[in-house]
């Protein structure tokens, strides 16, 4: 089932992950609404959630923050997050920071739905 919320919705097919598809450019405003997905997941007990990255073309540090928001608040709740299909320059943004080696970062939503937890 996949609920649209603005540039950001979820979908329960990953299984006990929760795939949160976002889409175009990850910023400050995106960023926010994200956020609120991520808590709602939670509060949800559906707190092992998975990015699918592969329609994003821009994650500015509104972004990145987000994903330490949400790695830390799913992780909180025994849950954890990763990241599916990133392109080159949210790659090249995670390598960076350094992020890229903090969350676990997958091809695809298969791929990151389907490997054991770390």
């Amino acid at each position: 089932m996949l609920v649209p919320v603005s540039s950001v919705r979820w979908s329960e097919v990953g299984g006990i992950w929760a795939v949160v598809v976002l889409t175009g450019e990850v910023d400050r405003a995106l960023a926010s609404r994200l956020r609120e997905v991520m808590d709602a997941l939670i509060a949800k007990d559906r707190a092992q959630i998975v990015l699918d990255l592969e329609r994003v073309s821009f994650m500015d540090s509104a972004g990145l923050g987000t994903l330490v928001y949400g790695m830390r608040r799913a992780g909180a709740h025994g849950g954890g997050l990763r990241l599916a299909g990133p392109g080159e320059q949210v790659r090249g943004l995670l390598e960076l920071t350094g992020l890229g080696g903090a969350i676990e970062v997958f091809g695809d939503v298969p791929a990151a739905c389907r490997a054991p937890r770390q």
